[in-house]
């Protein structure tokens, strides 16, 4: 019966991508099916995006400067991710806190050159009392970071804007202070220089939907997720783990039941049978 088979796959996706109900439920069609993947372009970029950012080796992203945390570090807060049609959810302990490693600044040196750390492109759109709304600006795509208990941290509000102050102050002796590009209304030159990393390509939606699924990973303690170069010929990338699922149970959760990934985004990473 469809209606048995609907609560099943809602069901499983509950259990294995640790998806709230209320969250699954904006996510059924009007069929009853559930759809985890976005078909927007640019949300699809912003997510392929996070995807390279989130599962890299700590502090080897090219954007992974922040002191104090690396953007793999910050799995730790995280409790689950939701994909919806129009931006991806993050439920998060201390929401102010990982917003502030995300948002980006520039950092330009006497010589011209410069470093972005944080996503280039992502602006606060709004802050509610339990969630800040981030909008990708060169994608039009959106994330949203969810605090888990209770209201965001008014005290991370004003570290975070704190932040954005001391970082504005540029005089003779500190030119290569990092500056927040995060509060501009367009790209800052150093930002638009590194727009490759969010180009499309063929594997864009192939990472949207990992992403979407992330907790088929993160559910496991210390699983060590990372991407690194493939070593076949006919793969672009591999993804690596240490724990948790086996290759061909990851390798079944996307390409069958509910928690499939599209047609078009047919996976092509390959994990390696044995830990990483």
């Amino acid at each position: 019966m469809p209606y048995s088979r609907d609560k099943a796959d809602l069901a499983m996706c509950r259990e294995v991508l640790n998806i709230p109900d209320n969250y699954l439920r904006r996510m059924r069609q009007s069929n009853g099916r559930l759809t985890l993947d976005t078909t927007e372009p640019g949300q699809q970029r912003l997510q392929a995006l996070l995807f390279d950012c989130f599962f890299s080796r700590g502090g080897e992203h090219r954007f992974d400067l922040a002191s104090g945390r690396t953007f793999p570090d910050l799995l730790a807060y995280l409790g689950w991710v939701a994909p919806q049609a129009d931006r991806i959810i993050f439920q998060a302990n201390t929401a102010a806190r990982v917003t502030s490693y995300l948002v980006p600044y520039v950092r330009t040196f006497a010589d011209q050159s410069y470093e972005v750390s944080g996503i280039p492109g992502l602006r606060l759109e709004r802050l509610t009392r339990k969630a800040l709304l981030l909008h990708h600006l060169p994608t039009g795509g959106r994330l949203e970071v969810r605090e888990n208990i209770g209201e965001i941290s008014l005290q991370d509000m004003q570290n975070l804007l704190k932040e954005e102050v001391r970082g504005s102050r540029l005089d003779s002796e500190t030119k290569d202070r990092r500056v927040p590009a995060w509060t501009q209304d367009h790209l800052t030159p150093g930002e638009a220089a590194v727009s490759h990393h969010w180009a499309p390509s063929p594997t864009t939606p192939l990472r949207s939907a990992l992403l979407g699924r992330a907790n088929l990973w993160w559910t496991s303690h210390r699983h060590r997720v990372h991407l690194a170069p493939a070593r076949r010929s006919n793969a672009e990338r591999c993804l690596r783990w240490s724990s948790g699922h086996t290759t061909a149970e990851i390798g079944s959760f996307l390409t069958d039941g509910p928690s499939r990934s599209p047609p078009h985004a047919s996976p092509r990473l390959r994990a390696p049978s044995t830990a990483a």
